[in-house]
Protein backbone atom coordinates (compact mmCIF):
# COMPACT_ATOMS: atom_id res chain seq x y z
CA UNK A 1 0.00 0.00 0.00
CA UNK A 2 1.24 3.44 -1.04
CA UNK A 3 2.26 5.79 2.06
CA UNK A 4 -0.45 8.57 0.79
CA UNK A 5 -3.06 5.90 0.87
CA UNK A 6 -2.08 5.03 4.50
CA UNK A 7 -2.06 8.56 5.24
CA UNK A 8 -5.40 9.23 3.94
CA UNK A 9 -6.81 6.09 5.97
CA UNK A 10 -5.03 7.76 9.15
CA UNK A 11 -6.39 10.85 8.26
CA UNK A 12 -9.71 9.51 8.17
CA UNK A 13 -9.63 7.63 10.78
CA UNK A 14 -8.45 10.29 13.02
CA UNK A 15 -11.28 12.32 11.79
CA UNK A 16 -14.01 10.09 12.76
CA UNK A 17 -12.59 9.72 15.94
CA UNK A 18 -12.75 13.88 16.27
CA UNK A 19 -16.47 13.66 14.99
CA UNK A 20 -17.58 11.09 17.46
CA UNK A 21 -15.69 13.36 20.80
CA UNK A 22 -17.91 16.56 19.48
CA UNK A 23 -21.38 14.56 20.64
CA UNK A 24 -19.72 14.77 24.26
CA UNK A 25 -19.61 18.54 25.43
CA UNK A 26 -19.01 19.55 29.37
CA UNK A 27 -20.78 22.39 30.93
CA UNK A 28 -20.72 24.49 34.12
CA UNK A 29 -23.07 23.54 36.96
CA UNK A 30 -23.43 24.93 40.54
CA UNK A 31 -26.13 23.80 43.45
CA UNK A 32 -27.21 25.65 46.23
CA UNK A 33 -28.59 24.28 50.00
CA UNK A 34 -31.64 24.41 51.57
CA UNK A 35 -31.47 25.12 55.03
CA UNK A 36 -33.44 22.21 56.70
CA UNK A 37 -35.11 23.70 59.74
CA UNK A 38 -37.04 22.83 62.42
CA UNK A 39 -40.73 21.11 61.57
CA UNK A 40 -42.70 20.39 64.33
CA UNK A 41 -45.87 17.06 64.55
CA UNK A 42 -48.97 17.37 66.30
CA UNK A 43 -50.30 13.90 67.59
CA UNK A 44 -53.16 11.46 67.67
CA UNK A 45 -54.13 9.59 71.20
CA UNK A 46 -57.01 8.56 73.65
CA UNK A 47 -56.56 9.05 77.56
CA UNK A 48 -57.05 5.76 79.09
CA UNK A 49 -60.83 4.57 79.17
CA UNK A 50 -63.05 5.41 82.57
CA UNK A 51 -65.72 2.78 82.39
CA UNK A 52 -68.62 2.19 84.29
CA UNK A 53 -68.45 -0.55 87.18
CA UNK A 54 -70.84 -3.31 85.55
CA UNK A 55 -71.79 -4.58 82.14
CA UNK A 56 -75.38 -3.48 81.65
CA UNK A 57 -78.36 -5.89 80.19
CA UNK A 58 -78.48 -3.63 76.51
CA UNK A 59 -81.78 -1.77 75.58
CA UNK A 60 -83.62 -4.46 73.85
CA UNK A 61 -83.18 -7.14 76.48
CA UNK A 62 -85.20 -8.06 79.71
CA UNK A 63 -84.02 -6.08 82.12
CA UNK A 64 -82.26 -3.49 80.12
CA UNK A 65 -80.18 -1.08 82.36
CA UNK A 66 -79.59 -3.76 84.84
CA UNK A 67 -76.35 -4.79 85.90
CA UNK A 68 -75.48 -8.57 84.17
CA UNK A 69 -75.87 -11.12 86.63
CA UNK A 70 -76.17 -14.58 84.50
CA UNK A 71 -76.15 -14.14 81.38
CA UNK A 72 -77.85 -17.06 78.65
CA UNK A 73 -77.30 -17.14 74.91
CA UNK A 74 -78.60 -14.30 73.25
CA UNK A 75 -78.14 -11.91 75.40
CA UNK A 76 -76.97 -8.33 74.85
CA UNK A 77 -74.76 -6.78 77.29
CA UNK A 78 -73.33 -2.73 77.65
CA UNK A 79 -70.69 -0.60 78.87
CA UNK A 80 -70.01 2.94 78.54
CA UNK A 81 -66.74 4.39 78.41
CA UNK A 82 -65.25 7.85 77.90
CA UNK A 83 -62.01 9.58 76.67
CA UNK A 84 -60.17 12.42 76.29
CA UNK A 85 -59.59 12.92 72.63
CA UNK A 86 -56.02 14.00 71.82
CA UNK A 87 -55.66 15.34 68.15
CA UNK A 88 -53.32 18.03 66.93
CA UNK A 89 -52.35 18.47 63.24
CA UNK A 90 -52.61 20.93 60.39
CA UNK A 91 -54.24 18.28 57.83
CA UNK A 92 -55.16 15.87 60.52
CA UNK A 93 -58.48 13.55 60.17
CA UNK A 94 -59.00 10.21 61.95
CA UNK A 95 -61.76 7.58 62.87
CA UNK A 96 -63.04 5.46 65.36
CA UNK A 97 -62.78 1.81 65.16
CA UNK A 98 -64.05 -1.20 67.40
CA UNK A 99 -63.38 -5.21 66.57
CA UNK A 100 -66.53 -7.03 65.46
CA UNK A 101 -65.96 -9.70 67.35
CA UNK A 102 -64.61 -10.63 71.57
CA UNK A 103 -63.36 -14.13 72.53
CA UNK A 104 -64.73 -15.31 75.83
CA UNK A 105 -63.10 -17.99 77.41
CA UNK A 106 -65.13 -20.21 79.83
CA UNK A 107 -63.80 -22.55 82.63
CA UNK A 108 -63.41 -26.15 81.26
CA UNK A 109 -64.32 -24.66 77.45
CA UNK A 110 -62.98 -23.79 74.69
CA UNK A 111 -62.84 -20.29 73.56
CA UNK A 112 -65.23 -18.80 71.55
CA UNK A 113 -66.92 -15.31 69.68
CA UNK A 114 -69.37 -12.81 70.87
CA UNK A 115 -70.31 -10.04 68.68
CA UNK A 116 -69.26 -6.72 69.46
CA UNK A 117 -70.98 -3.32 68.40
CA UNK A 118 -69.96 0.27 69.58
CA UNK A 119 -71.89 3.62 69.10
CA UNK A 120 -69.48 6.96 69.51
CA UNK A 121 -70.44 10.45 70.86
CA UNK A 122 -68.16 13.22 70.44
CA UNK A 123 -69.01 16.35 72.98
CA UNK A 124 -72.47 15.37 73.09
CA UNK A 125 -72.65 14.66 69.10
CA UNK A 126 -72.91 10.94 67.24
CA UNK A 127 -69.78 10.39 65.36
CA UNK A 128 -69.99 8.33 62.08
CA UNK A 129 -68.01 7.30 59.23
CA UNK A 130 -68.62 10.74 57.56
CA UNK A 131 -67.31 12.71 60.86
CA UNK A 132 -64.00 11.94 61.08
CA UNK A 133 -62.31 13.42 63.90
CA UNK A 134 -59.74 16.19 63.71
CA UNK A 135 -57.69 18.89 65.60
CA UNK A 136 -60.69 20.76 66.14
CA UNK A 137 -61.70 17.90 68.39
CA UNK A 138 -58.18 18.62 70.55
CA UNK A 139 -59.40 17.92 74.10
CA UNK A 140 -62.71 17.02 73.31
CA UNK A 141 -65.11 13.95 75.33
CA UNK A 142 -65.50 11.02 73.71
CA UNK A 143 -67.88 8.52 74.82
CA UNK A 144 -67.85 4.71 73.30
CA UNK A 145 -70.95 3.01 74.29
CA UNK A 146 -70.07 -1.05 73.44
CA UNK A 147 -72.72 -4.27 73.57
CA UNK A 148 -71.55 -7.30 73.27
CA UNK A 149 -73.80 -10.60 72.36
CA UNK A 150 -73.28 -13.58 74.13
CA UNK A 151 -73.64 -15.93 70.83
CA UNK A 152 -76.71 -18.75 70.80
CA UNK A 153 -74.11 -21.52 69.20
CA UNK A 154 -75.38 -24.53 68.20
CA UNK A 155 -76.18 -28.08 69.65
CA UNK A 156 -72.79 -29.83 68.71
CA UNK A 157 -70.92 -27.28 69.39
CA UNK A 158 -69.32 -25.06 72.42
CA UNK A 159 -71.28 -22.54 73.64
CA UNK A 160 -73.42 -25.58 73.93
CA UNK A 161 -74.67 -27.51 77.11
CA UNK A 162 -71.27 -26.92 78.17
CA UNK A 163 -71.44 -22.86 79.01
CA UNK A 164 -73.80 -23.50 81.84
CA UNK A 165 -73.03 -22.83 85.03
CA UNK A 166 -69.30 -21.62 84.13
CA UNK A 167 -67.36 -18.36 85.16
CA UNK A 168 -66.08 -16.91 82.02
CA UNK A 169 -63.70 -14.11 80.93
CA UNK A 170 -64.17 -11.98 78.17
CA UNK A 171 -61.79 -10.23 76.48
CA UNK A 172 -60.41 -6.79 76.60
CA UNK A 173 -61.78 -4.78 73.28
CA UNK A 174 -60.11 -2.04 72.18
CA UNK A 175 -61.50 1.40 71.23
CA UNK A 176 -58.56 2.47 68.16
CA UNK A 177 -58.78 6.21 67.02
CA UNK A 178 -57.23 5.72 63.42
CA UNK A 179 -55.26 8.28 61.21
CA UNK A 180 -56.66 8.24 57.53
CA UNK A 181 -55.57 10.11 54.08
CA UNK A 182 -57.13 13.57 54.17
Amino acid sequence: MKKTTKGALAAAAAGFLLLGGAGTIAYWSDSSTISGGTVNTGNLALSDAACSENWLYAPGNSGAGDPVSLLVPGDAITKECTFTVSATGDNLTATLNTPDSALITAEGTDTFEASVAATYNLAGSPVTEDTPITDANDGQTLTATVTVTFPFGDEAAVNANDTQNVTASLNDIAVTLVQTES
